[in-house]
């Protein structure tokens, strides 16, 4: 029991790890092509940068660990009272707010500086918080997609040069896609769980499958505008397709089901972790030589 019970606990902290990776990636992507645009960047508004980001990850796990650990399946790497967890939301907003108020009064980021990190906030802690609370209507996997792709990608970017580019939207796009279907299928109930309000909790499992396909079929075809309509030359085509292969099996998994049997869709939701890892990592990779 004590070794199945550090086994459990020891998956959920890699799942946790590699899920706060994920969502680190466009934040550096987004930096990284300010460089690639040949654009000056200031390692200190990217490292506070970046400190913010993650202290609205804090905020977000916090939120999720005091209103929402009985919706969905993502697993928990520690437990704790609800109302510590609320504490270290309240650390996690008040470090990002200060991180935000540096980064535009110290660093005199932009106007904008601010309003991204007010979405920031409603797309992080006000996920699972009151009043707001996304998740428990059905508007989670929205506020997912955009803050694992779009938000933290044109922040990076636009932090740096102060104001915005069209290959954000190239780039951003299908990593927002890909991030929608992975917080569909993590929020899927585990058996008859109390209060599981989130978007695949209210669809009856085929309706989850039609969304995942109608998702997954936009995904490899922003994938595909990628590889087809590079703005450079990449270097990553083959890492490219290598991701639309990965989606294509994700198509044939939910074809046959997955969504109605436990295993697999334990092991397609942590496919598609790594799916959303590989997708930043192949971007990084084909922004490489342009520094």
């Amino acid at each position: 029991m004590n070794r199945d019970h550090s086994v459990i606990r020891g998956e959920a902290v890699v799942l946790n790890a590699l899920l706060w990776v994920a969502g680190l990636l466009p934040f550096g992507l987004g930096t990284l092509l300010a460089r690639a645009s040949g654009l000056p960047v200031r390692l200190s508004v990217a490292t506070v940068g970046l400190a913010g980001l993650t202290s609205l990850h804090l905020a977000a796990w916090a939120a999720w660990g005091a209103y929402g650990s009985e919706a969905g399946r993502w697993p928990a790497p520690w437990h704790m009272p609800p109302e510590r967890w609320r504490r270290w939301g309240w650390y996690g907003l008040l470090a990002a707010g200060a991180c935000g108020v540096l980064l535009r009064f110290g660093f005199d980021t932009g106007d904008f500086t601010l309003p991204l990190g007010g979405l920031g906030v409603l797309f992080s802690h006000f996920l699972w918080a009151p009043p707001l609370a996304l998740a428990r209507r059905g508007l989670g996997e929205a506020a997912g997609g955009l803050g694992f792709g779009l938000l933290p990608l044109f922040a990076g970017y636009y932090l740096q040069t102060g104001h915005g580019l069209t290959e954000i939207l190239l780039l951003g796009l299908p990593l927002s896609l890909a991030a929608f279907n992975l917080f569909l299928l993590w929020g899927l109930p585990q058996g008859a769980s109390p209060g599981a309000l989130t978007l695949g909790a209210r669809l009856s499992p085929p309706g989850v499958g039609l969304l995942f396909t109608v998702v997954n079929i936009l995904t490899i075809a922003a994938l595909t505008f990628v590889l087809l309509f590079p703005a450079v030359p990449l270097p990553s085509r083959w890492g490219l397709l290598f991701l639309l292969g990965v989606a294509v099996l994700h198509q044939e998994l939910i074809k046959r089901r997955a969504y109605a049997d436990e295993a697999r869709l334990r092991w397609l939701a942590r496919s598609l972790l790594l799916q959303q890892l590989a997708m930043g990592l192949v971007f990084l990779w084909g922004l490489w030589p342009r520094l």
